[in-house]
């Protein structure tokens, strides 16, 4: 009896000194940041002891290291149980991964109440101020009408950007000036073909920082880089309003949240400078590379292009409708993943909730996408007649009954669009407004959609009556 007891003596012993080797052995290679290898080591020693809090949180830092499909949440949240304050830094990341920036900062403000090393104080004290400044963004979401978008190769991007002929140039430096440019500069040109603005490395630039160029005696003058803007990163993508003064561009320095980001400028006449740019926020950036923002506000319509959710190389041109004031969602009252879902855009048709601005939308894009390429107008206006005729002036017209209807038709449009406004603006009102104030609210939110609704037949039906009297008029 006392030698089979000495056997399972020796027994035990050897299993625990190899236990404790494999368990020496697996946690160098943690150190040592050679995930992979130690974590078939931990699963095994995890096995064995599954309650063991330093186990639970070795094993789950190499599953989430190596992008293992393993359920990390459970093991980090037992070894922060245990003391293992470690853990509430890979909680925090965990969570910022899925867009829970609230309870990431938590877990952030947690490792940084226990953490001593003066170097992960700095990187999550600078992790804690990304995700509360995430979640700032996403409460702060803009309600915008997405509707459409194309997946194309990244270098072919602008060839989906079919603006028409009431918004200038956009191509590469390269194109342009017809010269070898290794830096990937884009430059955006006016309307009226006399200022460009553009993206280069000039001497001393170690960056991309923008420029503008204006036109005398057919010949650009000296570059002249734009003051104001500096976000200590690569500035790109330009694109100047019709006003001259607003500025839209892509930068990938301060205050992006990740890669380029689209930001807003808009320029000081009595400075002579640009103000700060601010970013313009989601839906629009994401934690991807967002760019080149353009708009023809004669069509009310925008494109901007994004590499989120797309693989090497390629990447997605959204079509929206701006804004003419800015309009968010309510985030108190609305669910956090459906919040996430449209500060994300992880579906354009969720974002159209307005049939009419939307069928108006995609009917100005159609007229957009067929217009002849490389054309300009310096017209009133511009207004189909069929696939070979468009008008641009009341003189086009041959019919004066044609003519005149034109005339009353296009008031009518203006109309219609500050109505589709006043009621994007009521429903805003309506959603943030005192439960006493919503019945006197919902009255006149009835009237206005069903006005227009009822306008959005009207002009399609006129529209329609115009070129038809005007095409019996040039076929006579």
């Amino acid at each position: 009896m006392k030698y089979c007891l000495s056997i399972i003596f020796v027994a035990l012993l050897t299993f625990n000194a190899a236990t404790a080797q494999n368990k020496n052995t697996a946690r160098k290679l943690f150190l040592a940041g050679e995930y992979a290898e130690a974590k078939p080591m931990f699963e095994k020693l995890l096995q064995r002891n599954p309650r063991n809090g330093e186990l639970n949180y070795w094993y789950a830092v190499c599953c989430y290291e190596t992008k293992d499909t393993v359920d990390v949440k459970p093991m980090l949240e037992y070894a922060a149980s245990r003391k293992i304050s470690n853990a509430y830094r890979y909680l925090g990341d965990l969570c910022a991964d899925s867009a829970r920036y609230v309870s990431a900062a938590e877990h952030y403000e947690d490792f940084l109440a226990v953490c001593k090393d003066d170097s992960l104080l700095s990187l999550f004290k600078t992790k804690l101020s990304d995700v509360n400044r995430l979640s700032r963004m996403v409460n702060t979401t803009e309600r915008v009408c997405v509707i459409d978008s194309f997946v194309v190769d990244k270098e072919k991007f602008l060839s989906v950007y079919k603006m028409g002929r009431d918004v200038g140039l956009l191509t590469t430096v390269a194109q342009f000036f017809d010269e070898d440019d290794e830096d990937g500069g884009y430059l955006a040109e006016t309307e009226r073909g006399t200022d460009i603005y553009y993206a280069m490395k000039n001497e001393g630039d170690s960056l991309l920082k923008l420029y503008h160029s204006s036109k005398v005696d057919d010949e650009w003058g000296r570059p002249l880089r734009l003051a104001g803007i500096d976000t200590q990163g690569n500035d790109n993508y330009p694109f100047m309003l019709a006003d001259g003064l607003t500025l839209y561009f892509a930068s990938d320095g301060e205050g992006s949240i990740g890669g380029y980001d689209i930001f807003i400028t808009r320029y000081d006449s009595e400075d002579s400078r640009f103000l700060r740019p601010d970013n313009i926020g989601m839906p629009f950036n994401s934690l991807a590379n967002d760019y080149m923002l353009a708009i023809n506000e004669v069509a009310n319509l925008g494109w901007f292009a994004s590499d989120r959710y797309q693989p090497d190389g390629k990447v997605c041109v959204y079509v929206f409708v701006p804004n003419a004031t800015a309009s968010k969602y309510d985030a108190e009252n609305m669910p956090y993943e459906q919040l996430i879902a449209r500060a994300q855009l992880r579906g354009i048709a969720a974002t159209q909730v307005d049939d009419a601005l939307v069928r108006e939308a995609r009917r100005q894009q159609t007229i957009l996408f067929y217009e002849q390429p490389d054309e300009r107008s310096n017209g009133d206006f511009l207004f189909v007649i069929d696939n070979a005729t468009d008008y641009t002036s009341l003189a086009n017209f041959k019919s004066a009954k044609a003519r005149e209807m034109f005339v009353k038709w296009q008031k009518d449009c203006d109309r219609h669009k500050k109505n589709e406004a006043a009621l994007l603006q009521k429903r805003d009102d309506y959603a943030v407004a005192a439960p006493a104030a919503r019945n006197r609210m919902a009255a006149e939110i009835l009237r206005l959609e069903r006005q227009v609704e009822q306008d959005a037949q009207s002009l399609e039906s006129v529209e329609y009556e115009i070129r038809r009297i005007e095409l019996q008029t040039l076929h006579r």
